[in-house]
């Protein structure tokens, strides 16, 4: 996240600018070549390292640019048919998760592919309405699509499937109790396959 940003302006930031990768280093893919002093959007990598580069010339210079970084629970995951897991947590089966968490992950795939999760480990704080901890998932891009459910406790038994090319997956704790957290198996599958098999 920047708080000041003055480098060099020039259309492509050819000659002085900052260059953000997602990875840990320059052949990761690009999130961001910046220059100029408008204040960038934050920078936010998919993975759990952001690879930076300053570079400047020999010629023109400005104030430079300040940043803050910190690490954020969520991501934009993409599903694919080899199964891939996703934890509620980095700590997931040492420590509970954490208390007063918001995460968002966005699952995105092919068109033409749904997308479904298995639940292999769900252990969130029990509440009637599911109020204090819980789950939400959507079919869509963001939580103004259709909810496909909330879920806290021991629960959802069944695997969840997305129709869509995109489920939005979202975590909440406040400050109480926690718990185990959970494990969550997830893949690209044909619409037609997965009513095939369903039946």
């Amino acid at each position: 996240v920047f708080s000041e940003f003055e480098i060099e302006q020039h259309q492509e930031c050819a000659y002085d600018h900052l260059e953000a990768f997602d990875g840990d280093n320059d052949t990761a893919a690009i999130l961001g070549r910046l220059c100029g002093s408008k204040i960038p959007e934050p920078l936010v990598s998919t993975g759990n390292k952001m690879y930076l580069r300053f570079i400047s010339d020999a010629s023109v210079q400005r104030k430079g640019f300040q940043a803050t970084h910190s690490t954020e629970c969520g991501g934009r995951l993409k599903a694919e048919a080899r199964q891939k897991n996703l934890y509620s947590h980095s700590q997931f089966g040492d420590n509970n998760y954490p208390g007063h968490t918001d995460c968002e992950w966005l699952l995105t795939t092919e068109q033409g592919y749904g997308i479904e999760l298995s639940f292999i480990i769900f252990e969130v704080e029990e509440e009637a309405d599911c109020g204090y901890d819980y789950i939400e998932l959507y079919n869509g891009y963001d939580a103004n699509s259709h909810r496909l459910g909330r879920f806290c406790g021991s629960g959802p038994r069944e695997g969840v499937y997305s129709p869509g090319d995109a489920m939005l997956i979202r975590f909440h704790s406040d400050d109480t109790i926690s718990k185990k957290g959970f494990h969550i198996r997830y893949t690209s599958s044909k619409f037609q396959e997965n009513l095939h098999t369903r039946k």
